[in-house]
């Protein structure tokens, strides 16, 4: 197994993304965490759910995600109320068994997650086009660009409690891609999983993020390329 992990500021000031790769014993947490809120507060929010889960992470091994974004959630909450603030952040996470190649995703928000082997799997977003989707007013294809695309229905820190989203794969021969939607905004699914299948890890986040800044991203992006092929 080989990973690489990278996060760029890309043309905004400050970075509001944070992310974790920890190995334990053969167990391996990966999460991408996009703050929201602006004037730090987003970088702030976002720090905290990757200390949350990676606290969670080292108590109960592949038992802690639900409960390391659960925490992430209920400790910005409270963070909100003491400072009289909304930040927020977004999640996505999965903790990888390497001797078993199970997978367990957990996502909030729309950071995705990205499976592929044969096929093409992603988590679905809490946004306002993944809603239009679902109702069938607008067609995926136009999700892409359509101008409400950033708005987003669930985040952790804004409500007390949440439902987390949780998903289990099997990672044998698959290469896994998590990143915040400064990437995923900008580059098709498809040809996110020719580059990412093309090129070793470390290549393959370089090229990504740059072809996200030459598509006109504005944002702060961050990928992590998981490679499980044999």
């Amino acid at each position: 197994m080989e990973y690489y992990s990278i996060s760029e500021k890309g043309l905004r000031e400050q970075n509001e993304d944070n992310f974790i790769a920890e190995n334990l014993n053969k167990l391996y947490l990966f999460a991408v965490a996009d703050g929201l809120g602006g004037h730090s507060y987003g970088e702030m929010a976002s720090k905290i759910a990757i200390g949350e889960l990676k606290e969670a992470f080292i108590r109960k091994n592949d038992k802690g995600l639900q409960e390391g974004v659960i925490k992430a959630n209920q400790t910005i909450f409270s963070e909100n109320k003491r400072r009289q603030t909304d930040m927020g952040t977004t999640i996505v996470a999965c903790i990888l068994n390497e001797r078993t190649s199970e997978c367990i995703v957990a996502h909030v928000g729309d950071s995705r997650a990205y499976f592929f082997d044969d096929t093409l799997w992603k988590t679905k977003d809490h946004s306002l086009v993944q809603t239009l989707i679902d109702s069938g007013s607008i067609r995926e294809e136009e999700a892409f660009q359509h101008p409400k695309k950033n708005i987003i229905t669930k985040s952790l820190g804004l409500e007390e409690n949440i439902d987390v989203v949780i998903d289990r794969k099997n990672a044998k021969n698959a290469i896994i891609l998590l990143c915040s939607d400064g990437l995923s905004d900008y580059i098709h699914d498809e040809e996110l999983a020719v580059i990412a299948k093309r090129y070793r890890p470390k290549e393959a986040c370089e090229k990504l993020v740059k072809k996200a800044l030459d598509n006109g991203s504005n944002d702060n992006i961050t990928v992590i390329i998981i490679n499980c092929m044999d």
